[in-house]
């Protein structure tokens, strides 16, 4: 990844727009909020830099409570061979479902909710966070960005690129 020299919002520009089909309504405080699959996050960031543990990475560390599990994650990224570090950043779950029964997937609750803020804060899906998707023109014009013809003729371009390098690998 190349960096735009005076451009502070480099890797903001690279994540601020959300593709829909990974977004869904979730009802809460008498409203209805958008939520973001976890994984497209996660694929957000492989995009950028480069696969999880290579081009970035995370650290988690839990700490319990008798009653919740926090988890503080710090993201760590290379751009042009230097490595940035961001965090931590916390949540919180409760380990105990209303019913009294233990949550044994609070852990991993906690580390996603604390993931998706952290990834937030460098700009993955910050359109969403800075609610645009309330508005339904945006969510079309989003739409037709990942749907429409740009989206079909970078996914072509990049057949033609991985079809010509494994050419390339094949005559030699």
């Amino acid at each position: 990844m190349k960096i735009e020299e005076g451009k502070n919002t480099y890797l903001w520009d690279q994540f601020k727009h959300t593709d829909p089909k990974y977004t869904k309504p979730f009802p809460k405080f008498g409203k209805t909020l958008t939520t973001i699959d976890p994984m497209y996050q996660v694929m957000c960031m492989t995009r950028v830099f480069g696969p999880v543990g290579s081009g970035w990475s995370y650290d988690v560390k839990y700490h319990y409570t008798d009653a919740n599990v926090f988890a503080e994650v710090k993201i760590v990224y290379r751009i042009e061979d230097i490595w940035y570090r961001y965090g931590p950043v916390s949540s919180v779950c409760a380990l105990y479902k209303k019913a009294g029964s233990l949550d044994d997937e609070a852990p991993k609750k906690a580390l996603t909710d604390a993931m998706t803020k952290a990834f937030s804060h460098l700009g993955v899906s910050a359109d969403v966070f800075l609610g645009l998707f309330d508005n339904n023109k945006y969510v079309q014009t989003m739409k037709e960005k990942f749907n429409g013809k740009a989206a079909a003729e970078g996914v072509k371009a990049k057949v033609v690129q991985i079809n010509k390098n494994n050419k390339e690998k094949n005559d030699k």
